[in-house]
């Protein structure tokens, strides 16, 4: 179960949306993007899974990281299939991964 709250407080500027555990944070413009809130119910079921472990292992571990994002942006994609070249450019420069786009992209859509 998530609950989901609408705001531009406490959500980074270059990014839409944030999930605090079962929290969701959205920005009000992106409240009808499905694809979106998709994305970030699965960051909560990855902090579920991951026994409240999800934001030290995202943080601290680029390995995690690039994991939960792939799981992330692949449900996303169910929903804005033609994003899969924004999302990996997202991939590649907004999360400290060192990865390049192009390996991004192959392994969004692997």
């Amino acid at each position: 179960m998530a609950l989901v709250f609408y705001t531009n407080r406490l959500v980074p500027a270059r990014f839409d949306a944030l999930t605090i555990g079962p929290l969701i944070l959205m920005r009000p413009c992106c409240r009808n993007d499905i694809g979106l809130l998709e994305h970030e119910l699965v960051h909560v079921r990855q902090w579920s899974r991951s026994l409240g472990l999800f934001w030290p292992l995202y943080l601290c571990s680029r390995k995690h990281r690039l994991k939960y994002e792939l799981e992330a942006y692949r449900r996303h994609l169910e929903f804005a299939p033609g994003s899969a070249a924004h999302f990996a450019q997202l991939l590649g420069t907004q999360y400290r991964l060192d990865l390049p786009v192009e390996e991004a992209y192959r392994l969004l859509v692997a």
